[in-house]
């Protein structure tokens, strides 16, 4: 473990992440950034749970290099890639021990790499924060329409007004009600009463469009926090909020090749075209018509054109009442 770690250093101190982990063959150090200026709110930015997520680890560490002291109006504390050993080695997990980190919360001290990392953040970053945001994308499977959720306890500092007026200053047009996964890093945050909020959006190929949204959106939630000092205008509230279930998922019904008919965020109707399902082989060229199984928003897309039978298509999201 990092025995030197200290979050209540004033200043920025990166500290490596590799005594956790050990010594892990072709990997270079990665870190963890910690923030300190005032007595302001703290929060944990955590990126790269999914090694294949790149967004977010690109968006974080930028945000680790350029944010300073003076910026700072509290405690930030920024782990662009936690999961760097599958970053590293362009995996969703890593190699060294195959494990899905958002599953393996909070993790052993004396366990595998991945479960080492997970107990690092839940037993040394979660005490020192008030808010965990988890940054996601869709990594290299699906594109992910940019969206937020969150979850809070009554014990946690940031309320359930607070996690809604942060989850709006994001400025995104979506913001998910899901029910949470204990393993999961969020999962883990609301069992220790700790408020967290989990950001999606992106996957596919790198778009630099989609990276300035995630940046802009941490940067405005950040100041809506009080973390940091305002550096873009609020975003007035004007999306959607929705829930998503295993009801709203079109998979292939055979092996095919996907041609989307629509986009991610577009409105759909329930038996609406939303995508082509083409042979792969043989006489026939007349695709499969692909239906949306309800009304709704498109929130994921698959990236692959060649989908095995079940394989996801995409899912809809749908509004909430009131």
């Amino acid at each position: 473990m990092l025995t030197d770690f200290d979050p209540s250093r004033a200043g920025k101190t990166f500290y490596d992440l590799s005594p956790i982990t050990g010594a892990l063959d072709g990997l270079s150090a990665d870190y963890v950034c910690c923030i300190n200026n005032g007595t302001g709110p703290s929060v944990l930015l955590c990126g790269g749970i999914h090694g294949d997520e790149y967004e977010a680890q690109i968006v974080l560490r930028r945000l680790a290099e350029r944010l300073e002291p003076a910026d700072v109006t509290g405690r930030v504390i920024i782990m662009p890639s936690i999961n760097f050993p599958a970053s590293q080695k362009g995996k969703r997990l890593s190699p060294f021990d195959g494990q899905n980190m958002n599953r393996f919360f909070p993790g052993k001290a004396e366990g595998t790499p991945t479960e080492r990392l997970c107990a690092f953040m839940t037993g040394t970053l979660f005490p020192a924060v008030d808010l965990l945001i988890d940054v996601h994308a869709g990594g290299s499977d699906v594109s992910v329409v940019p969206m937020v959720f969150g979850f809070t306890t009554p014990k946690s500092v940031v309320d359930d007004a607070g996690l809604k007026r942060l989850m709006e200053a994001w400025g995104y047009r979506f913001v998910q009600h899901v029910d949470g996964i204990d393993e999961t890093a969020c999962g883990a945050a609301k069992l220790a009463d700790l408020a967290s909020i989990e950001v999606e959006g992106g996957g596919g190929r790198m778009k630099s469009a989609e990276l300035t949204i995630m940046e802009d959106g941490l940067l405005r939630a950040l100041a809506a926090y009080g973390a940091i000092k305002p550096k873009l205008e609020p975003v007035p509230f004007s999306g959607v909020h929705f829930t998503a279930g295993p009801e709203g998922q079109y998979l292939a019904p055979e092996a095919g090749l996907v041609e989307h008919l629509v986009s991610l965020g577009d409105e759909v109707t329930a038996g609406q075209r939303v995508a082509l399902l083409h042979p792969a082989a043989g006489e026939r060229s007349a695709p499969k018509v692909i239906a949306s199984p309800m009304p709704g928003y498109v929130l994921r897309q698959t990236e692959h054109a060649f989908v095995s039978p079940k394989q996801l298509i995409g899912n809809i999201g749908t509004p909430l009442e009131g």
